[in-house]
Order: C-alpha cells, then structure tokens, then sequence
C-alpha cells in the first residue's frame, strides 16, 4: 500500500517538475519547432487541460501554469494527508 502513495506522489512531482522546466524553457526558446520545448508541451498539457477544467476555464492561459501548480502541490498534499491516516 505505502508503494501505491509513493508512486502517486512521485507522478505528481514530476508533473510540477515539468511545469517549472516549460516556464524556464519558455524564456529561451525561440523556435517553437525545437524538440525538447515540444516534449515539455506535450508532457504538461495534461495537467494544464485538468486546470482548466477545474476552474471552469476562468484562468487566463498566462496564469495557468501557476494554477496548474498550485492544484498539483494541493493533491500531493491530499496524498501525503491520506497516506498518513491511513498508515497510523
């Protein structure tokens, strides 16, 4: 059971992790072809596509990124909350 907590909150930090990467990547990228940027993109679209539906699409796409973090941090706090319950 503690390996499933453990995956999840590994997943979720990994996905705040790429966010940070597409937001620093974002200022030195100048060709939107470039093939990392295009990895960041695809890798963080979940995540931004699960914002906008949680704010009912009333986040401007510049502040996304932040929200997109701010939920991410709050899930792998319900995680960390559950695991301990659940664990004693």
């Amino acid at each position: 059971m503690q390996t499933v907590f453990y995956v999840v909150n590994f997943l979720l930090a990994t996905a705040q992790w790429l966010i940070v990467g597409r937001i620093v990547m974002g200022l030195f990228v100048r060709n939107p072809a470039n093939a990392v940027w295009q990895v960041f993109l695809i890798s963080t679209e979940p995540a931004y596509r699960v914002s906008r539906v949680l704010t009912l699409g009333r986040v401007p796409e510049r502040w996304l990124w932040l929200v997109s973090l701010l939920w991410l941090f709050a899930a792998r706090l319900a995680v960390v909350a559950l695991q301990r319950s659940l664990t004693g």
